[in-house]
């Protein structure tokens, strides 16, 4: 049972930490509009990189709760495998 909580309890984190990045992002998207309207060409490339950064460690973050829950859901199968081994 104290793997599946880890489990659980790093979906819970890696959720909270992609709802950060997605607030980062909405805020540096606001920052590269902004450099835009103004004409700062030296702003846009390094916010756009950021954008770029942002967006590969949400998938990153995705791939490692994907294997989260598929690790959750062999542990899940292999509990109820031993519950009905132990019926039996």
């Amino acid at each position: 049972m104290t793997v599946s909580n880890a489990l659980f309890n790093e979906a819970q984190v890696i959720k909270d930490t992609n709802s950060a990045l997605e607030d980062i992002q909405e805020t540096l998207a606001l920052s590269l509009v902004d450099s835009l309207k103004a004409g700062d060409h030296i702003t846009t490339p390094t916010v756009i990189n950021m954008l770029k950064d942002l967006e590969d460690m949400q998938l990153k973050y995705y791939d490692r709760l994907e294997d989260n829950e598929n690790t959750q859901g062999v542990l899940e199968n292999q509990e109820q495998s031993g519950d009905e081994e132990t019926a039996e």
